[in-house]
């Protein structure tokens, strides 16, 4: 494996840089030195590093100008500004102009270390991204989904298979798997996909607001009936009519679709003359059809007729290496063009969409990176742009954000206050992969449930805040 390369830039005096560069050569970096801000920009246009620590007060061309020009070159490196200052708002004009962190001379060289390898990780990731996004436009799109599971891949092979046959599909999965975006692709590769595609949520409606909706109705057939309505199944003639939630109807309905699916006639609400249609069902549904057949609340010939393929979509969580793929499909789809563009997801709020659960699956996901695009502020989506539910906010469960050493207190105070922060952090992680479980806390950090319900109380972490839906 290549040792990472790092660019250093301080025109200061020659002990810093050098001092820096010896720190990083110890721990096995690649490093170059640069005094001059320009020549150093040539230098990262002719060779890939992947990191560039750079004095923030340089004549000429400063540090600040430096992280423009980056930014703007796109140049494919991760950027560490050197400050003599620890003014906030200074922290914040770095950060929001897209460093990927600071460090505040003089330095301590493990924190260095740390934030070096912190900013190389998160770097990679990026670079991952950046591959996800040339990924989107090649193999891993099939119609309008994308997916490069190896679950998914069979679900797209199936549809291949089964597209061009007309058989009647029952596509099943959790709500927002997304059901329908496999009816529109089993339809586009049906020989009908130049007919209509039409489709209805079958619990959106109760009893006879949904009959009128599938059959349609005559004029006069109930109040406010003034004209002639044509139902789905005539406006998805020579095409496909989807059918979503198709386990909700009622048995009365269930008996009238049945006999369409027989004869390929109905009648209309208040009519008696015979309508005959030429439509592909395909239906979906979110619960165990299986189950509803053998409680008596589903017809089993009916199941027979609409199950004759069965597509099994898988959730989320069963396929986390899509997470990244379908972020980034999202972003593009949601974020404007022009100057306010969002076309990053940071590293750490890659890391919160990864670790999450996704009760609500892509639909979840879909909507919280529309979100996200809509608060932020700049080209990136930051963790604190994800819904709390997704990223928890550090105040309440994560690890703390004044992680500065003050080297003005006692070591012994400031050891100790480290060592209660460690605490703190660790069981905050914990509880959130445990997702609030005291029991298996204890269990994995090796101390008595009594010993972790003490330092949870000690450390003001509720185990409720880390509760949320299991899977």
């Amino acid at each position: 494996m290549s040792r990472a390369r790092i660019l250093v830039v301080d025109d200061d005096t020659p002990f810093v840089s050098q001092h820096l560069k010896l720190i990083l050569e110890i721990d096995d970096y690649d490093v170059e030195v640069f005094t001059d801000a320009r020549a150093a920009l040539d230098r990262l246009r002719t060779r890939q590093f992947g990191l560039v620590i750079t004095d923030y007060r340089m004549p000429d061309l400063s540090g600040m100008d430096l992280l423009a020009a980056i930014r703007r070159e796109k140049l494919p490196c991760g950027v560490i500004l050197l400050t003599g200052f620890g003014d906030t708002e200074l922290v914040r004009s770095v950060m929001k102009a897209g460093a990927d962190d600071f460090v505040q001379k003089p330095f301590e060289p493990d924190r260095l270390l740390m934030i070096v390898k912190r900013t190389l990780e998160q770097r990679a990731i990026a670079d991952e991204l950046e591959s996800l996004r040339q990924e989107l436009h090649r193999e891993s799109r099939f119609h309008d989904m994308v997916s490069k599971s190896p679950k998914m891949r069979k679900v797209f092979d199936l549809i291949k298979q089964v597209g061009p046959i007309g058989s009647t599909v029952l596509v099943e999965g959790e709500t927002g798997t997304g059901k329908e975006l496999v009816a529109r692709a089993i339809h586009a590769s049906d020989t009908r996909r130049r007919g209509p595609f039409v489709a209805l949520n079958c619990a959106a409606l109760n009893e006879s607001l949904l009959e009128s909706e599938l059959f349609g109705h005559e004029r006069g057939a109930f109040t406010g009936a003034d004209r002639q309505k044509k139902g789905r199944f005539e406006l998805a003639h020579t095409g496909t009519l989807f059918l979503d939630e198709i386990g909700e109807i009622s048995p009365s309905v269930q008996a009238k679709l049945l006999r369409v699916l027989q004869t390929g006639t109905f009648e209309r609400v208040g009519g008696n003359s015979e309508v005959k249609v030429d439509v592909r069902i395909v239906t979906a549904t979110n619960k165990k059809l299986d189950d509803e057949v053998k409680a008596g609340r589903f017809r089993a010939d009916l199941f027979y007729r609409i199950a004759v393929i069965r597509v099994g979509l898988p959730p989320l969580r069963e396929r986390t290496e899509d997470i990244p793929l379908l972020a980034m499909h999202f972003l593009e789809q949601f974020s404007p063009e022009g100057a306010r563009r969002v076309s990053e997801i940071q590293a750490e709020a890659m890391q919160a969409l990864l670790a999450y659960g996704w009760p609500g699956n892509i639909r979840e996901l879909q909507n919280a990176i529309r979100g996200a695009v809509a608060m932020a502020d700049g080209a990136a989506i930051h963790r604190e742009f994800l819904p709390a539910t997704i990223a928890p906010r550090t105040e309440k469960r994560g690890p703390r954000a004044d992680s500065l050493i003050d080297i003005s207190r006692p070591l012994k105070e400031l050891t100790a206050d480290l060592i209660s922060r460690v605490e703190h952090d660790y069981l905050a992680m914990q509880l959130t992969r445990y997702k609030g479980n005291v029991a298996r806390t204890a269990k994995h950090a090796e101390l008595s449930r009594r010993s972790v319900t003490q330092k949870l109380q000690k450390h003001q972490l509720d185990r409720l805040n880390f509760k949320h839906d299991a899977m």
